[in-house]
């Protein structure tokens, strides 16, 4: 029998993991943030989300031989030692990917709505081509609205697609990050936005991040905004999370608790590719389909209107109230910061139809 300790707040465990190979599992699940070495003592899976710290702390008594994250990023994860003890690690690439796509067309409509653009004339620079920004600009194709992309990884790696320098994405109307977290090496993301890349950013544009907090220097960001240049801030993302530059939440369009993929959809694939990443490890066939899984999701299309999308989109995305909240409890976020994401409603996946 095979012993797993999954993260309470993941999604379709029980489905997926209770019987593998013919053979029933047992399942515990956890609090992700409580999970700690004396729980994984005759542990064969383990299961988390990133508030889980998987290191060697967590994991030199247990008998773990395989380790899944649901999330995109690891810099929660030593991957290193998962290495050297020989355990298996998955993580979730792109599980959200639709969600943040949701979360940057809403929080752009609601700009463009809120300053009188005109989505149909305006520039979108993407930084970061992966999984996320990839869908991000899908999205953008369905729309005619016109962007541009930068990532030099993928350039060095022979990607083909027509991607431009840092200094063509500062003249964009919009700027969307969507890269990792690289605090050194040739493609460090560390503070990738800074003084210089705010300070020629255009007046009267956007920089909107959901990528990881440090990727934008929070206090540069604030300083641009003390010497009143206009630039609009959503940012769903901090330095320091959970603790939040609260003079720089007060000077943001949208504020949200990291959340922009945190969807209905977006968990039920992260479990799910963990599924297939135990069954590709274990040489086994994943016989249960993501269709099966995934609710329906509604037809939706798009008149032209600015109008028309914002109200489209408001009703599964109300990016509005979140803010809202976030605010009420500003004074609290340090211990606000979880309840926000996990009472954050969820969302369907309604753009795919697009």
């Amino acid at each position: 029998m095979w012993n797993i300790v999954a993260d309470e707040n993941m999604p379709l465990v029980e489905e997926l993991f209770s019987s593998i190979n013919g053979k029933p599992a047992q399942i515990q699940r956890l609090a992700g943030r409580s999970i700690t070495s004396s729980d994984l003592k005759n542990t064969d899976i383990l299961l988390v989300r990133s508030i889980s710290q998987v290191n060697e702390e967590l994991l030199a008594d247990s008998k773990v031989q395989f380790v899944g994250s649901a999330t995109i990023g690891t810099d929660h994860v030593d991957l290193d030692y998962l290495e050297k003890q020989g355990i298996a690690f998955s993580n979730a690439p792109g599980c959200n990917a639709q969600g943040v796509a949701e979360y940057v067309l809403t929080s752009i409509a609601y700009w463009a709505e809120q300053r009188g653009v005109d989505l149909n004339i305006i520039t979108v620079g993407i930084i970061g081509a992966g999984n996320v920004g990839s869908r991000v600009a899908k999205v953008f194709d369905s729309l005619g609205i016109d962007y541009v992309l930068n990532d030099p990884p993928l350039a060095a790696k022979g990607d083909t697609r027509n991607f431009v320098n840092l200094q063509q994405i500062q003249q964009c109307d919009v700027v969307t990050c969507h890269v990792p977290f690289e605090k050194e090496g040739q493609f460090a993301t560390y503070h990738l936005v800074d003084d210089a890349f705010l300070e020629g950013m255009s007046e009267q544009s956007l920089l909107i991040n959901s990528s990881r907090g440090a990727v934008v220097d929070n206090t540069a960001a604030l300083e641009i905004k003390r010497a009143g240049k206009a630039i609009d801030y959503i940012l769903d993302v901090w330095e320091g999370e959970p603790d939040v530059n609260l003079e720089l939440l007060e000077q943001t369009l949208i504020a949200t608790p990291h959340i922009a993929g945190y969807s209905q959809e977006g968990k039920i694939r992260g479990t799910y590719q963990l599924y297939q990443a135990f069954n590709q490890w274990k040489g086994l066939e994943s016989d249960i389909l993501i269709n099966e899984l995934l609710p329906e999701a509604p037809k939706w299309q798009w008149s032209g209107s600015l109008e028309a999308l914002y109200q489209s989109l408001k009703p599964y995305y109300d990016i509005e109230a979140d803010d809202q909240r976030m605010r009420q409890v500003k004074d609290e976020i340090p211990q606000k910061f979880d309840f926000l994401r996990k009472t954050y409603p969820q969302r369907l996946e309604f753009l795919d139809t697009l």
